[in-house]
């Protein structure tokens, strides 16, 4: 017996034109957008994916073959679907098509030639990329034109078996990048260009494509919901659910921080398509349209727009499928206008049909995208990470439906006019600011309301992706990196939006969503914005974010970018140093470091007052300065040179340990502290030792081991090591840390205590996981896998309470370090009995150091350091003692 059929629909994709390609941004702009993308984790995802998906569509095939089952099927609302997969429970899985004045709704007419911002924004040299159920006609008027010739092309037709033309593809295609022959189906981005692709390897050739950089992507289709006889098709669980697809596609998206996936929200807006809903009337979004990291729209009708480009109305298109997701996500993300769109059609080259549906709206905010990273581009010299993009046009939409958020409308229509000019007015009336949080980290922020506008403050970020679920309604948090941002005013606190129901707002502490915005309405005077994260370590070792402030008046941030002093380096080996400086309230870093005998400067950024430089050359003298920005990018004087010396000792070599055969099990997840790593590869041995996590000393530490099995369930042991001296082997004693014998449970966990005497710094850790036995640090087996990963060992944070200003201890066999005056503005003095020579290191609570040097008699000036609890670690040669200290 047959199960149900459900199809992805497809809401059709016509990428923005924008990106890299021969015909695209140039060679030196595509490696600008890919220059901290992790390369080889990309190209192992690309082939995990293409896999994946082969697999599963030869294996959909054979099986519709032998049951007579149509691969593909024209559906009668006049869409198109194509069978990808066979579900464990038997039920088929189709992609299909979402069918049912946009520039003029999205205000993206402002930017065009000879729009009202005088910007001339086209897409001129951009690229957009389409996914959908087939192909645009490439030689059509409309992709010819004033905006250039040839600007479509066909990408796959060698693996798709040639072109495929699609009428769904061909208008998602115009909307995008029509050059308006005919008038009426201008594209947004009507001198772009756009790559096209079947949607069958979507998710493995959109990896590539990223690599290559990829800015802006369309995905107007989706997961077909209901028969033709109107019965619900889709598992229950489905809808509003975290699941694989969602999980791959943020996967993608971590790894290549400058790519934006743009999908339309589906057409199920006037049905139920579970019997399950988390309230009537909502809980229709499924598949890649419950992902964090990308960008999900619903469908608006045509807006009233006054004559300043101000919104006065709009409506919901009633067949816009509504959120939230089940952990109550905002989810759309926003509108855009999909309703009774005139693009071109596939028929001949002067073809043109009107369609309706999210399949339109999400062109339209695609190609209307395009032109915001044209105008960074333009405007900064760069292009923005896809988190300033999504966070920018969530920060300026005109908000519709409920006020504040809600799971119809998103955050509002998509205002371009207004985003754009948030990019114009950077450091004066707005702040745009790419930065990166640490682990423990505060960042905060002054800035002067204008008295005019509603102060409004975001933050948004590419969030590692979570686990999938099965469970039906799972309110479990998806969110793995929890920031939060809160606006101040003495005792006044504005909290960010969120969903409180499924169909309810309100602002508080949002736990669900990598956007987050607080709004103050009748703004007057100074504000403090801050930026925290939740718990005291991040996956991924921190957190790449985009604060995003708009209501501000001209030098709107309260910052004085002075120079940075106090520098020290640290944890110096054979090939790297960590070096660390006083931290300047509100701003970022830029520094720079080369050899003493060189001539020639490396330099990098850094959002906190520290740095670890890796890949130097051993027993080699280096110098280091470093130097402030404020966000209206005034900054200082670069310091003075810190000079430095790497070891003359070499990094150790470890043994060899792998396992010949991976096809039937492997490690499939490793967690311990911030590492969070779902290893897709199936080599016997894999180098993760790029990935780390502060582990401290003497402190307790879980690690938690997932295995994967192909089918059959194998028992497996397992063993863990963690090289505490450095020595290249895991064979002295306390440095296997963990084992367990065989065993089918999944996950595996386990405790571990680091020394108290462990020197800090990076150490190496080794992961195996063997069939039916604890395997050795060093041996080679038959079945299961071998990783490697870093942690790096802190000193503790805490020591010794708080104390007041002390008087000096008398009892010289007792004696004491006394520290005072205890809180203190600017001087910290040491004292002891006898006035001995005194070391000492301060760090913050988390472990990170922050300065060291010798006590002086006139004090250690910590005037830079921001305010807050530190430790003080003093040791005169016999004695090291640690207390804690206030700087006000």
């Amino acid at each position: 017996m047959l199960k149900n059929y459900y199809f992805k629909g497809t809401l059709f994709t016509a990428l923005f034109c924008s990106m890299l390609t021969t015909f695209g941004q140039t060679k030196s702009q595509r490696a600008q957008i890919t220059k901290e993308y992790n390369a080889k984790e990309i190209k192992k995802l690309s082939s995990s994916f293409l896999e994946k998906q082969k697999t599963n569509k030869k294996a959909a095939i054979t099986f519709a073959k032998a049951n007579n089952i149509p691969v593909s099927v024209t559906l009668k609302d006049g869409g198109f679907a194509e069978l990808q997969k066979v579900n464990a429970d038997g039920s088929l899985l189709y992609y299909r098509t979402f069918n049912v004045a946009a520039a003029r709704s999205t205000r993206t007419n402002y930017l065009n030639t000879g729009g009202g911002l005088g910007l001339s924004l086209d897409g001129q040299n951009m690229t957009a990329y389409v996914w959908d159920g087939g192909h645009a006609r490439v030689t059509h008027q409309e992709y010819d034109g004033a905006g250039g010739t040839n600007r479509v092309s066909v990408e796959d037709a060698s693996t798709e078996g040639g072109t495929q033309l699609n009428f769904h593809a061909a208008h998602v295609t115009g909307t995008i990048c029509a050059s308006g022959f005919a008038a009426n189906a201008k594209g947004m981005a009507s001198h772009s260009k756009v790559k096209g692709y079947m949607w069958n390897n979507d998710l493995s050739e959109a990896t590539t494509e990223a690599a290559n950089g990829m800015l802006v992507s369309n995905h107007s289709y989706g997961y077909r919901s209901k028969d033709d006889a109107g019965n619900n098709i889709l598992p229950n669980y489905f809808p509003g659910a975290y699941i694989e697809d969602s999980r791959d596609w943020d996967n993608l998206m971590y790894n290549a921080p400058n790519y934006l996936m743009v999908v339309a929200a589906g057409n199920d807006g006037s049905q139920s398509i579970t019997a399950n809903p988390l309230a009537a009337g909502f809980d229709k979004l499924t598949g890649h349209s419950t992902s964090k990291n990308n960008l999900v729209v619903a469908n608006a009708q045509d807006a009233t727009i006054d004559s300043a480009g101000n919104l006065v109305s709009v409506a919901i298109s009633s067949s816009s499928s509504q959120g939230p997701t089940d952990d109550l996500r905002i989810k759309p993300d926003i509108a855009g206008n999909g309703s009774g769109v005139y693009s071109s059609y596939q028929n001949s080259d002067s073809a043109y049909g009107t369609i309706s549906g999210t399949s339109m709206a999400s062109p339209n905010v695609a190609g209307s995208l395009l032109l915001l990273q044209q105008h960074h581009r333009n405007v900064k010299g760069s292009f923005m990470r896809s988190a300033s993009l999504r966070g920018l046009a969530l920060h300026t939409a005109d908000d519709a439906g409920l006020t504040g958020p809600d799971p119809v409308f998103g955050w509002g229509l998509l205002n371009v006019k207004r985003a754009a000019e948030t990019i114009t007015n950077t450091g004066n009336s707005s702040i745009i600011s790419e930065l990166t949080l640490q682990p423990g980290q505060t960042y905060t922020i002054n800035v002067n309301s204008d008295g005019v506008n509603k102060l409004l403050a975001s933050i948004c970020w590419t969030d590692p992706a979570g686990t999938a679920t099965t469970a039906l309604n799972s309110s479990s948090a998806i969110l793995i990196n929890d920031l939060d941002i809160r606006i101040t005013k003495s005792s006044s606190v504005f909290s960010p939006w969120r969903l409180t129901g499924a169909n309810t707002n309100g602002t508080g502490d949002n736990t669900k969503d990598n956007f987050e915005r607080a709004d103050v309405t009748g703004a007057t005077g100074q504000y403090t914005i801050t930026v925290t994260h939740k718990g005291t370590t991040l996956s991924g070792g921190s957190q790449n974010y985009t604060l995003i402030v708009t209501g501000v008046t001209t030098n709107a941030v309260t910052c004085n970018a002075t120079v940075p002093t106090n520098l020290a380096s640290s944890a110096i080996t054979a090939t790297g140093a960590t070096v660390s400086w006083g931290a300047v309230t509100g701003t970022t870093y830029e520094y720079q470091y080369k050899t003493t005998a060189a001539t020639t400067w490396t330099t990098g950024t850094s959002a906190s007052a520290s740095v670890s430089l890796t890949g130097l050359t051993a027993s080699t003298a280096y110098e280091f300065q470093v130097k402030s920005i404020c966000p209206n990018n005034t900054s200082s004087a670069f310091s003075t040179s810190l000079n430095f010396t790497t070891s003359n000792v070499p990094a150790p070599t470890y043994c060899t340990s792998t396992s010949t055969n991976t096809t039937d099990e492997r490690i499939a997840r490793v967690q311990l502290g911030t590492i969070n790593n779902a290893s897709t590869g199936t080599t016997g041995y894999e180098n993760f030792t790029s990935l780390s996590t502060n582990l401290t000393r003497g402190t307790a530490n879980t690690i938690t081991i997932t295995p994967f099995w192909r089918s059959t369930t194998y028992a497996e042991g397992y063993s863990v090591w963690i090289d505490y001296n450095s020595d290249g082997d895991f064979t002295d004693a306390g440095e296997q840390v963990f084992t367990r014998t065989a065993t089918t449970t999944t996950p595996v966990a386990g405790t571990f205590t680091v020394p108290a005497a462990t020197t800090t710094g990076p150490k190496r850790v080794r992961v195996s996981m063997k069939y039916n036995a604890v395997p050795t640090s060093c041996e080679s087996f038959t079945y299961g896998q071998v990783e490697d990963y870093t942690v790096n060992i802190v000193a503790p944070s805490v020591v010794n309470a708080i104390t007041s200003d002390l008087a000096i201890v008398s009892d010289k066999k007792n004696y004491d370090f006394v520290v005072y005056p205890n809180p203190t503005k600017g001087i910290l003095n040491i004292s002891t009995f006898d006035n001995r020579a005194v070391t000492y290191v301060i760090y913050s609570l988390i472990g990170k150091k922050i300065i060291s040097g010798n006590a002086i008699e006139t004090g250690i000036d910590v005037s830079e350091i921001p305010s807050g609890i530190y430790v003080i670690e003093l040791n005169d040669g016999e004695k090291t003692v640690s207390k804690k200290f206030v700087k006000k």
